[in-house]
């Protein structure tokens, strides 16, 4: 699941805008939903020499929480408000992120472009 995610970071560095495609890349590779904590544990392991930095196991002001999990929340949060990628906690549960039509359709779009790049490349 985590190929498509490992494919679009290639080369990147990251800002928390850059996070929001790879949460929709983890959700839509697993069938379009799944719990918070999978998501957060497959980025982080993804993200790994990133994630390991001392600025992202800071805890955030007012949170309790790392950086890392903080930059993912809020990578999600936006997915869900600006962009309408992901369902509110009330329609698919607390704990639970799942894509929108409108999230799936964006997941098939990234996936396509990644195939389309892999065949540049080669």
């Amino acid at each position: 699941m985590r190929s498509y995610a490992r494919k679009y970071i290639e080369g990147k560095e990251f800002s928390q805008d850059d996070l929001i495609p790879i949460v929709i890349l983890f959700l839509g590779s697993n069938g379009g939903r799944a719990l918070k904590q999978y998501v957060e544990k497959e980025m982080y392991d993804l993200l790994r020499e990133e994630f390991n930095k001392d600025l992202y196991h800071e805890k955030v002001a007012n949170a309790s929480v790392p950086r890392w999990k903080h930059d993912i929340a809020w990578a999600r949060e936006r997915a869900k408000q600006m962009h309408g990628f992901i369902k509110s906690a009330k329609e698919s549960g607390r704990g639970n992120w799942e894509l929108t039509s409108k999230g799936m359709a964006y997941f098939d779009q990234l996936k396509k472009e990644l195939k389309e790049n892999l065949k540049e490349k080669t």
